[in-house]
């Protein structure tokens, strides 16, 4: 087998692959392109040899956006001295986004000037599509972690760490009148109302309880559900008169009936209220100080507000 048919044979080689293939000389003048690249340019049958992507921009002018990137990127090229790894999109043919990913790799003589640029491109669409679904699953996944399956609000991972985060963030030397609070709040009597009904007029029951406790809540509230009918807010600020009177306005919003699967269910709530910081600093003791708060609420009738109060001070309704 002579050289022609070995330089033949090369050809066919490189012009089968799915890769784009063009070598360029040190002046930016393409040497080689195989097939494959000189039909996504519409360049088939094209003589290119010695032509440049700045000629190309006025030969093919749909594709001038792309020859003006090549050059800006040959350039990076050389400049890294170094093979360099590039990400580009475009809408191919078929009308979908297409991802290429560019190996770019400069050669110079023994003196160091430009000799030659090889670059390869590969279509990396399928993959990137495949990392995106991933992405996008995990995300989700993600997301279920810290969301409570049945009323949509956050669970108690997810409100434990939403309100710690806000309190990582507050200064404990501020004035104490800022009124952020901890409200823990159940259902009275909700065995009851499941035995009575069965657990899934229970379930609707949690679920219209979490929708008209977030409707009477502000923009910067944190509402979640730990568990059962108990549930927590934080209190994102405000005076402290706002604080109470917005627990007490709660609770009697749920006072008041529920319509579910045609039957009227009477109930009502109970609130533990705990202010930052005297009562606590993190989460963990503030939500046990307002658990102490709901317990009062509960001995003393149900259906009422308590704040916590620290031992020595006097009580509060």
């Amino acid at each position: 087998m002579n050289a022609h048919s070995d330089a033949v044979d090369l050809r066919a080689l490189l012009d089968s692959i799915q890769e784009f293939i063009v070598v360029k000389d040190g002046q930016g003048r393409w040497l080689f392109c195989n097939e494959t690249a000189l039909q996504a340019y519409g360049l088939s049958g094209f003589d290119y040899v010695g032509i440049t992507d700045e000629a190309l921009t006025a030969i093919q002018p749909a594709y001038a956006e792309g020859f003006r990137r090549n050059m800006q990127t040959d350039e990076l090229a050389w400049s890294n001295a170094r093979p360099t790894l590039i990400e580009k999109s475009f809408t191919g043919a078929d009308g979908r986004l297409n991802t290429w990913e560019v190996v770019k790799t400069p050669h110079f003589d023994s003196e160091g000037k430009r000799q030659r640029l090889v670059i390869v491109s590969r279509n990396i669409t399928e993959r990137k599509l495949a990392q995106e679904a991933l992405k996008a699953s995990e995300d989700r996944l993600r997301q279920l972690a810290f969301i409570d399956s049945l009323t949509g609000i956050p669970n108690r991972r997810g409100i434990l760490d939403l309100v710690s985060l806000q309190l990582s963030a507050l200064n404990p030397a501020e004035p104490a009148e800022l009124g952020r609070a901890l409200l823990y709040l159940d259902l009275d009597d909700f065995k009851r109302i499941n035995d009575r009904y069965g657990h899934e007029v229970g379930d609707e029951l949690l679920v219209a309880f979490a929708r008209r406790t977030r409707h009477a809540l502000r923009k910067i509230d944190l509402f979640g559900r730990i568990g059962g009918d108990e549930f927590v807010i934080f209190l994102g600020g405000g005076e402290r008169g706002q604080a109470i009177r917005l627990a007490t306005r709660l609770c009697e919003a749920l006072q008041q009936p529920w319509a579910i699967r045609g039957q009227r269910i009477k109930t009502s709530s109970s609130i533990g209220l705990a202010f930052y910081p005297e009562a606590g600093r993190d989460i963990h003791t503030l939500m046990r100080r307002a658990d102490e708060a709901l317990y009062q609420a509960k001995s003393g009738g149900r259906s009422q507000v308590r704040v916590y109060v620290p031992t020595g001070s006097a009580p509060q309704p």
